[in-house]
């Protein structure tokens, strides 16, 4: 039974017994420290009342303000080095938090020349974001993406029914309500927050049809890309001209009046390509930001003008060495060192081989200081006991698990040319690349001199690529005649430069061109 089957009937039961299997046994829903552990353990005991209390929640709208309260620790505010986006998520299904830092290369690549169009990104900052929601704009914005009254009351009563306590000195004080805001680490906020963000996209569309005047990034005006956002990490692109950065000042107070997120122009940044000159001053008086200069960093990564360097990716060792650093003081055996490496150390590498190819020597390190913890614990050095090749191995053969960095790094990356391949429209990203990038090539044919350094390294896997992928030519209309490796030889275009000339063909051709009643049908 589903909301858009009968939105008056409450979720049946099996959903409950479906949900608590997912959660993770040592986290609390509530604050008398029963975990979900204890849930699923006990739930022949307590699964009828349990169950009783939610659908009563379904039944009435109403939710007791026990089940709905929220510890809060008071935690020092430090100056890390850093700032691990990544754990922020949006929740879209389809999106991934790699293709907005990929497509943020491309917007940027070229910002160090002067021959290339003026254009300039705004790097916002929202004050607080998820603090500072306003529920009555939350509450309208649900009702005009047309969600069922009974589930906007559902959303409204958890929201706006949560109590609070501060924990001080391990010890609970206080029970309060609060007045606005989402609460960070609620399964439901990321969601929440997305729709509030989309009204914020909605505002500035609406602006530049109505001005008629606003001037688009460079390359963007085809897809129609002003705003590229992840949750709160929010970033504007136009051309540098005042008209439109003032156009998207005034959608940002607009937003503000609205949903009570307001922008922090301390924390702001304006980039400004060095195609610019003779207005960078009245761009930044208009916004009141700074002015941010490249490298900058966003959702955890540099975006970079060139290649990516060690000094770059010096967070990433610093992190490593960091946990590592955590651990000294821990008695850890020897699996537990194993199972730490392949569930921690190994994924803040993957963040970023998602979205770079990482210099060997940044993979060098990693894999020091990963083989130094394996066997001494600690980052002193050390003599290892066996190869670092056979601890990579497989477990079937001998090995113990670890996955080789470097081919792991070629093997995310080579994710995002399949992607490519298969033209995968979800992705913003692979819009912008066949859009942009490819245009009247093929992934196999185009150059490699051309776009962002992130992908002109990314181009380099394809023959390694081309080895394990095989073409079913069918009927032929998706299948290009010269650039596509249909063909044992690769493409053609690449074995006969002057194939379209002598056949008669157009460079552009499908290969259903030359088939005609399952037979070859060439000029």
């Amino acid at each position: 039974m589903t909301l858009a089957t009968n939105k008056q009937t409450p979720p049946l039961l099996a959903v409950y017994l479906w949900i608590f299997p997912g959660l993770v046994g040592g986290q609390s829903p509530w604050t008398d420290g029963f975990s979900s552990g204890f849930f699923k353990a006990a739930w022949p005991v307590v699964g009828g009342e349990v169950s009783n209390a939610i659908i009563d929640f379904f039944k009435t709208g109403r939710l007791l303000k026990q089940l709905n309260a929220t510890l809060l620790t008071l935690i020092p505010k430090r100056n890390y080095g850093v700032t691990h986006k990544p754990n922020t998520k949006c929740f879209v299904p389809g999106r991934l938090i790699c293709d907005n830092v990929l497509l943020a290369q491309e917007f940027f690549s070229g910002y160090n020349q002067c021959r290339l169009p003026p254009r300039c990104a705004l790097k916002v900052d929202l004050r607080k974001a998820y603090d500072t929601v306003e529920w009555d704009f939350l509450i309208a914005t649900l009702r005009m993406f047309g969600f069922p009254a009974i589930f906007i009351r559902w959303i409204e009563e958890c929201v706006t029914s949560a109590h609070y306590s501060v924990v001080v000195n391990g010890g609970v004080h206080g029970f309060f309500s609060g007045a606005r805001g989402l609460r960070q680490g609620d399964p439901m906020s990321p969601y929440l927050f997305v729709l509030v963000m989309e009204v914020l996209h909605m505002i500035l569309q609406q602006l530049i049809e109505q001005d008629g005047e606003f001037q688009y990034h460079w390359r963007c005006q085809e897809l129609n890309l002003f705003q590229l956002s992840f949750a709160d990490d929010l970033l504007l692109l136009c051309k540098a001209d005042v008209r439109s950065v003032n156009l998207f000042r005034q959608g940002l107070d607009r937003f503000a009046t609205l949903s009570g997120l307001k922008t922090n122009p301390q924390k702001s940044q304006l980039i400004i390509s060095k195609a610019v000159s003779g207005i960078r001053d009245a761009l930044l008086a208009t916004l009141g930001f700074q002015e941010g200069q490249l490298p900058v960093r966003y959702l955890g990564l540099p975006l970079i003008l060139a290649r990516l360097s060690i000094t770059d990716c010096q967070p990433l060792l610093q992190k490593i060495d960091s946990r590592i650093k955590g651990w000294e003081g821990v008695q850890l055996s020897f699996a537990g060192r194993v199972q730490l490496i392949k569930s921690v150390l190994i994924s803040f590498e993957v963040y970023w081989a998602t979205a770079f190819i990482l210099p060997k020597g940044i993979i060098k390190e990693m894999m020091k200081r990963l083989r130094t913890f394996l066997w001494k614990g600690t980052t002193a050095s050390g003599y290892p006991k066996v190869s670092w090749e056979a601890v990579c191995r497989p477990i079937e053969e001998g090995g113990l698990g670890i996955k080789d960095m470097l081919a792991l790094n070629r093997a995310l990356m080579s994710k995002h040319l399949w992607a490519v391949i298969k033209q995968d429209r979800t992705s913003i990203w692979v819009d912008w690349i066949i859009q942009v990038r490819l245009r009247d090539c093929s992934i196999w044919t185009v150059k490699e001199n051309k776009g962002a350094w992130g992908w002109r390294k990314m181009l380099s896997l394809r023959q390694s690529l081309m080895a394990h992928i095989h073409y079913r030519v069918g009927n032929g209309d998706s299948v290009s005649l010269w650039h596509d490796p249909w063909h044992p030889l690769g493409p053609l275009i690449s074995r006969f430069p002057r194939g379209p000339q002598l056949t008669s063909t157009g460079l552009l051709d499908k290969l259903s061109m030359v088939i005609k009643d399952g037979q070859w049908n060439w000029p």
